[in-house]
């Protein structure tokens, strides 16, 4: 081959490795990495704030309830700050344990605009919050109140040191977002392990039983809540939030974030076997989820009776 013929070659050569470089790069978004943060939560098995802050736009306060309804599907999500071209921006991430104060923040847009307006209620609120220390040992779900100047804020009181992860979950333009961000509680942090497998548990002498059937990664399933007290099917289920209960999925490890939904009694739901089932019972609460993965999940109930919020707590293992 001639010289001024590999030199030509080579250049080519060059030309394709630095074009396919640009392409891979151009492939990842500066905002696509891993959030590892974390928030406040209650003690394994403990309920949070029990206080109802009334409809949209009324008042922010902690609660339960029946916003577990967003989209169903096997995608993960809360595991990064920013998505879809929507970041949450804190005002501040440290705290001090078991000091009432101020949690604030702005979502901006993809151009870092602060969005003002434009949140589709999901269960009667544009926004919900929801704060879990890491180990899952704490748990709350909060509605922030926003201002004209598109800033939430809401009073919080971590009770316990240790890192924190805060979800934002809302809706615009017909789509489900969940952002979320780690705030820190300084002090000396004693890490619970995650609690067994269990299908039972109680709150305020309501016993929840779980009935999971036989989930499988990848593939939707139902899950039954059945509510007793004294033996007896606790028919006293209230709605809140316009549902029977609500649910939070949480993986093991990076914490991420599954949006589950109820079924209504009535709607058809397939079962495993491949079986269809409408019967539902008044104390029982039901939702359709989907687990991306084969991992250990921990499920936070929360389920209206006597105008109070009961929060219930189970680890779920789900197989390949």
């Amino acid at each position: 081959m001639k010289i001024p013929t590999r030199l030509i070659a080579f250049a080519a050569v060059l030309g394709l490795v630095f074009g396919g470089a640009a392409l891979a790069g151009a492939a990842i978004h500066p905002t696509d990495s891993e959030e590892t943060t974390s928030m406040p939560q209650t003690p394994h098995g403990a309920a949070g704030d029990t206080r109802d802050d009334g409809p949209a736009g009324a008042g922010a306060g902690a609660h339960g309830g029946g916003h577990a309804a967003m989209a169903g599907g096997a995608a993960a999500t809360g595991l990064a700050v920013s998505e879809g071209g929507f970041t949450l921006r804190p005002e501040r991430t440290f705290f001090e344990a078991d000091q009432p104060a101020r949690f604030a923040f702005r979502i901006t847009d993809a151009q870092a605009r602060v969005v003002r307006g434009g949140y589709e209620p999901t269960h009667e609120r544009e926004l919900h919050l929801i704060v879990v220390r890491r180990d899952t040992a704490i748990f709350e779900h909060v509605h922030p109140r926003r201002a004209a100047d598109g800033t939430w804020s809401v009073d919080v009181r971590l009770r316990e040191p240790g890192t924190y992860r805060v979800y934002a979950d809302f809706k615009i333009d017909g789509q489900a977002r969940t952002l979320a961000t780690d705030v820190f509680v300084p002090g000396d942090f004693q890490p619970q392990p995650l609690p067994a497998p269990t299908t039972t548990d109680e709150a305020d002498g309501y016993d929840v039983e779980l009935r999971a059937g036989e989930p499988r990664a990848g593939r939707e399933g139902e899950l039954a809540f059945a509510v007793t007290r004294d033996g007896r099917p606790a028919e006293n289920l209230e709605d809140y939030l316009g549902a029977k209960g609500h649910l939070v999925a949480l993986r093991e490890g990076d914490l991420a974030y599954l949006h589950v939904h109820p079924t209504a009694a009535g709607e058809a739901h397939e079962h495993a076997g491949g079986e269809q089932s409408t019967e539902a019972h008044g104390n029982e609460i039901k939702f359709a989820a989907t687990f991306p993965t084969a991992d250990r999940y921990r499920l936070f109930l929360q389920f209206k009776t006597d105008r109070e919020i009961r929060t219930v707590a189970y680890t779920l293992e789900v197989p390949r």
